[in-house]
C-alpha cells in the first residue's frame, strides 16, 4: 500500500499548500472522543510514522482503505 507525501493545507483562509513532496497526511474515520470537532490522523516523513488527533478544519488527505 502506498501513501503519497501530498501534503496538507493551511487552515486559514488562503488554504496554502504545504509540505507537498515532503511529508504525507492523512485522515483517520474514527472521531476523537475527548472533543467532537476533532479526528485522528496518520502523519508521516520519510523517517517516522504519528498518529495523532487534530481539529478537522486543515485540509488533510482522504484515501479509501479497505
Amino acid at each position: 500500500m502506498e501513501f503519497p507525501a501530498v501534503g496538507n493545507r493551511v487552515s486559514d483562509s488562503s488554504g496554502t499548500l504545504r509540505n507537498a513532496g515532503a511529508n504525507g497526511y492523512y485522515w483517520s474515520s474514527v472521531t476523537s472522543t475527548s472533543i467532537s470537532i476533532d479526528a485522528y490522523y496518520l502523519y508521516f516523513t520519510s523517517s517516522s510514522l504519528y498518529v495523532n488527533n487534530l481539529s478537522k478544519r486543515y485540509g488533510f488527505s482522504v484515501r479509501c482503505v479497505r
